[in-house]
């Protein structure tokens, strides 16, 4: 009995997400329903050895009801061996990248959850479409075209593109450094925006 309580109480503990906070950005009220964008890193390694990765969730409610949640990162593409994207950062060749649909696959994912405008809502969706996609390129063209290079063009700095946009409603976006993790970026990014 004991040795099942300290576990239940080690799972607890253990999927509890050491990093979140809720903010409020909002400056008015709208009838098209709520809004809110998060900014979400996975451990590394998680549960399952994938490395550390950030992801941006959008998530709006209906005026009729229910919610459409979407959570969407910058990693590399299918058949892109793990040393050829280490190498990226390394100041090699940036590998096949692509814009995808993430899966939560972590219990300790911790996010920075902001409720906003819909107009603020609307500029970071925006700012997420893949560059050349919204250039007017093909979604299967730019998928082809799309590029990725760590400390150059990855999740971290999609989700840089994506909180930028939020700047005018009030999100303090931190500049990234060389050696920011997708975890130390997201502590930043919380410790900007209390």
């Amino acid at each position: 009995m004991r040795k099942s309580i300290g576990m239940l109480l080690g799972l607890v503990l253990f999927t509890t997400p050491a990093l979140a906070r809720d903010k409020d950005l909002r400056t008015m009220s709208s009838a098209s329903g709520e809004t809110e964008i998060g900014f979400c890193v996975r451990p590394s390694p998680d549960a399952f050895g994938f490395p550390g990765h950030s992801f941006v969730t959008f998530s709006a409610t209906r005026p009729g009801g229910g919610r459409s949640f979407r959570a969407v990162g910058h990693t590399v593409a299918a058949g892109t061996s793990p040393a050829g994207a280490a190498f990226t950062y390394f100041g090699g060749r940036p590998v096949a990248g692509a814009q995808m649909e993430e899966r939560y696959t972590h219990l300790k994912q911790a996010c920075l959850n902001l409720k906003v405008d819909r107009a603020a809502y609307d500029r970071a969706v925006a700012a997420a479409r893949p560059t050349l996609t919204a250039l007017g390129f093909s979604n299967e063209t730019a998928a082809a075209l799309e590029r990725y290079s760590l400390n150059g063009n990855d999740c971290i700095d999609f989700a840089v593109r994506v909180a930028d946009a939020l700047a005018p409603a009030g999100l303090r976006v931190p500049a990234r450094s060389a050696v920011d993790t997708p975890r130390t970026y997201l502590e930043k990014l919380i410790a900007a925006n209390p």
